[in-house]
């Protein structure tokens, strides 16, 4: 017989185990998020088609057509757009999914013991099936536009992928706690979101960027961590695009931060958050 140790903050092999022990539920967490998310719609996973291309045709005009500004070598100025974005999806809404875990999930988590992270790791999960219809969405673009990818650097692409993930979902862990003792950061973060979107090279090029800037300005602007990852993950797919190093590597260190940090502050979170929601 089985012996089950309800142990919400228990010790850290007895932690890891049990997330071991329900890592069913992960996979669970992430059928249910995509079911609930396109549930009684008449479009259904469409929506993931539809938003992304509307938003990428929107800044494309914006920024490339209005704005005139270059695109990535010869790379379409669309591709570019629509590149940086699947990047910066991925980053936004793993930070938004774990910080907001003890309120979405909040009647459940109170019910029934599990360990927390499992929740936020399968609705995080669940962003790679749009990242893969947003993928085909983007070699859809690359036939229409004639454009051919570095098929070297492709094989990076599953890397580069989980990076943006792996920052978003670090940093939400690291202010979920926070997240239910202030209400106003729920609200706030949203809205840094979308100001970090035009402070990351998303829909123009990082390179065209920061060689406008003052060197000064260029290294401030270099530490924000979004911009080594999604630079990287446009490096996949655009040719005439150049890797920096300085970037990329201040991504990690990012990353390498906020991971052990924020699942040391969402284990603390475990053990109020029921007295808070």
């Amino acid at each position: 017989m089985q012996k089950t140790v309800i142990e919400p903050n228990g010790k850290n092999l007895q932690y890891w185990k049990d997330i071991w022990r329900y890592k069913g539920l992960a996979v669970n967490f992430a059928k249910r998020d995509i079911t609930v998310r396109y549930k009684q719609t008449f479009i259904g996973l469409g929506w993931s088609v539809i938003s992304p291309v509307v938003n990428m045709l929107i800044m494309s005009f914006i920024f490339g057509t209005v704005a005139k500004l270059p695109s990535d070598g010869s790379a379409p100025y669309q591709i570019m757009v629509y590149s940086g974005m699947i990047a910066w999806n991925l980053f936004a809404r793993g930070l938004t999914i774990a910080s907001s875990t003890f309120i979405s999930n909040a009647d459940l988590l109170k019910k029934v013991y599990f360990p927390r992270i499992i929740a936020p790791v399968g609705q995080t999960l669940a962003l790679l099936v749009d990242t893969v219809i947003s993928l085909g969405v983007l070699i859809l673009m690359l036939a229409l536009f004639k454009y051919q990818p570095p098929y070297e650097r492709l094989i990076f692409l599953p890397v580069f992928i989980l990076l943006p993930l792996l920052l978003g979902f670090s940093a939400g862990l690291f202010l979920s706690p926070s997240n239910i003792k202030h209400r106003d950061l729920n609200q706030l973060i949203p809205f840094i979101i979308q100001i970090g979107q035009y402070v990351t090279p998303v829909v123009y090029s990082f390179a065209y960027i920061t060689a406008s800037m003052s060197k000064n300005v260029a290294l401030i602007y270099t530490l924000n961590p979004a911009a080594g990852v999604v630079n990287a993950f446009k490096w996949c797919i655009i040719g005439s695009n150049a890797f920096h190093w300085p970037s990329f590597i201040i991504a990690l260190v990012w990353i390498a931060l906020l991971l052990p940090l924020g699942i040391i502050r969402f284990r603390k979170g475990e053990r109020t958050f029921v007295d808070l929601v």
